[in-house]
């Protein structure tokens, strides 16, 4: 059975303040995302989709900064205004006005991430639990699924991307755990973790065999493996091309034959690599 999943263009403006924080607290328009204009490139992570048009608000000390580095991005600006109290009256005039932190996010974890919390979740009755990210990046993932009530730890042999996944927990007031771990040394780290402690462990885009072995080693009696990550076929589209990086068709299933396995699909990028879509709950 396959489904085809594709994330559709986004043509609604996102805004975006790269005026100080300080500044953004004191007020922006409703609606508002903050990324000060000095902090674009180390938070990049946290824009939206490029297909996705900004509205851009500044200053004009961060103006240049902000749209320079937008535009390379390949970023669409529809508008930029420059911050000004002739404005700011105007957004409490017109109900546009807001204080504090921002109240959402444009950034999006990874789709099968999105789809366990807002379907599987509740159709299994999954209760949020420990959870744990192998190969976090930048955080996107693990950040949602503490901002969904679940207690994460996130792993990578990068200590710059441990960095931003503390960064952008901080920026959503969420509280993460991160390890640097080298998951492909010989002498495997995560073996070293508290034998079936989590409730979730999972991976994105990332692939490495050996682990598979560990990972139900560590699972807690009924809990959930998932997997989102390149698979056969991508290598005539584009990459990765090298086998070590994609899975096989039903390599999952075959590895985790003694767990329930809830979906085993494939999913599709736009540009139609196909991306494992897999979750497995251990027996008791």
């Amino acid at each position: 059975m396959f489904s085809i999943s594709q994330t559709p263009l986004i043509h609604e403006s996102a805004i975006i303040d790269c005026r100080t924080e300080a500044d953004f607290l004191a007020g922006h328009k409703r609606g508002a995302i903050s990324i000060p204009a000095a902090e674009l490139f180390a938070r990049m992570h946290e824009l939206p989709m490029r297909s996705t048009p900004l509205e851009l608000w500044v200053d004009v000390s961060s103006k240049t900064t902000a749209q320079d580095f937008l535009s390379t991005k390949g970023y669409t600006l529809t508008q930029t205004l420059i911050w000004s109290e002739a404005l700011a009256q105007t957004l409490q005039l017109t109900g546009q006005w807001a204080t504090g932190a921002a109240q959402h996010t444009l950034w999006q974890p990874a789709p099968l991430i999105e789809r366990f919390v807002t379907d599987i979740m509740p159709r299994y009755k999954i209760p949020a639990g420990k959870g744990l990210d192998l190969g976090c990046g930048a955080g996107r993932d693990l950040v949602y699924l503490a901002q969904h009530g679940w207690q994460m730890t996130g792993i990578d042999h990068l200590s710059g991307a441990l960095q931003r996944t503390q960064d952008l927990a901080a920026h959503n007031q969420v509280t993460v755990t991160t390890l640097q771990m080298d998951l492909e040394t010989s002498d495997n780290q995560l073996a070293t973790l508290t034998p079936h402690s989590f409730d979730l462990i999972y991976g994105v885009r990332y692939l490495h065999r050996p682990l598979f072995s560990i990972i139900p080693t560590l699972l807690k009696p009924k809990g959930v493996f998932l997997y989102q990550t390149f698979m056969e076929g991508c290598e005539v589209l584009g990459g990765p091309r090298n086998p070590k990086f994609l899975l096989k068709h039903g390599e999952l299933a075959h590895l985790f034959h003694h767990a329930d396995i809830i979906l085993d699909h494939i999913d599709y990028l736009n540009d139609g690599r196909p991306l494992s879509a897999f979750i497995s709950v251990m027996p008791y």
